[in-house]
């Protein structure tokens, strides 16, 4: 059993509902307030569970993989996925300077920013959902995890790992089309894989560099455009004031919040954002989680 302290601002409540968003959701398994996720970890699946409890997060491994390299792997990986690590009040502090995001913080006080600590997974993510509505993306998702990763069986019920960039490398364009994708998203989708199989983009090496020379290398790839690198900078590289400022669901949100007749346009959110230097990622964050109601 591993147990995880959180810090002062955490809200598993918040965590959960984020979690729970939608159905079709394949990557983790929400079973009351105990969360479910296998990851593939040196070529084998191994499945945890994580529950909250006092004031810590507990961590209970399902399948007989405990090594000290497993442990330290999952440890890593959730402390990423709920970014324990953020200095929550920094960001509470930079909102104050905007009223509606201020509310949006009091409102989900202590929401930390839910990532994908797998770059790889939020690139696809990625281009699984543009131009698309979110509904039909969280099906083109279970389509490409149960087609083509692997999975395990556990008190009855099958969990999946996210096939891994060889995997879904060695397909052709063909493959995909059964399953509704398009053309493009599924080229898209094997050029991202083929460059991170053949190590032109590894996430430890683009984590050391300086926010300019991540997005140009992610862009470089056909099917990355502006919004897919933010989206995944500020995802999977926690870098906080990653802006995808073309995303649709930002504008609803803030036209919502804000109470504006018509959806802002990119240069109005850029001057918007001039309040939120520094966390333009985490204020989208909180803008999209008002969308859950």
């Amino acid at each position: 059993m591993i147990y995880l302290p959180i810090p002062k601002e955490f809200s598993f409540t918040e965590t959960l509902r984020f979690l729970t968003r939608n159905e079709k959701e394949c990557l983790h398994t929400v079973k009351g307030e105990t969360v479910l996720k296998v990851l593939e970890i040196d070529g084998e699946l191994v499945l945890f569970s994580i529950n909250f409890i006092n004031t810590s997060l507990q961590i209970i491994i399902h399948t007989p993989n405990f090594s000290d390299e497993v442990v330290i792997c999952i440890k890593k990986y959730v402390q990423h996925w709920f970014d324990l690590e953020a200095n929550l009040s920094d960001f509470y502090k930079t909102a104050q300077k905007d009223e509606v995001l201020a509310n949006l913080c009091q409102r989900f006080y202590g929401l930390r920013m839910v990532g994908m600590p797998d770059l790889f997974e939020s690139l696809v993510w990625s281009i699984i959902g543009q131009q698309i509505n979110l509904n039909f993306a969280y099906s083109l998702k279970e389509r490409l995890v149960k087609n083509f990763g692997k999975s395990l069986v556990y008190d009855g019920k099958e969990f999946f790992a996210l096939p891994t960039p060889e995997r879904l490398a060695s397909l052709s364009l063909e493959d995909f089309l059964p399953h509704q994708f398009s053309r493009s998203k599924a080229q898209y989708i094997l050029n991202i894989s083929k460059a991170f199989a053949e190590g032109d983009l590894a996430q430890k090496d683009l984590e050391q560099l300086p926010f300019d020379e991540i997005r140009e290398k992610l862009v470089k790839i056909k099917g990355i455009g502006n919004w897919t690198a933010n989206y995944s900078m500020m995802k999977s590289l926690k870098n906080y004031d990653a802006f995808p400022v073309e995303d649709v669901g930002l504008h609803n949100a803030v036209k919502n919040q804000y109470g504006l007749e018509e959806k802002p346009r990119i240069k109005d959110l850029h001057s918007m954002a001039e309040k939120w230097a520094g966390w333009k990622g985490y204020a989208t964050f909180y803008f999209w989680h008002s969308l859950l109601g």
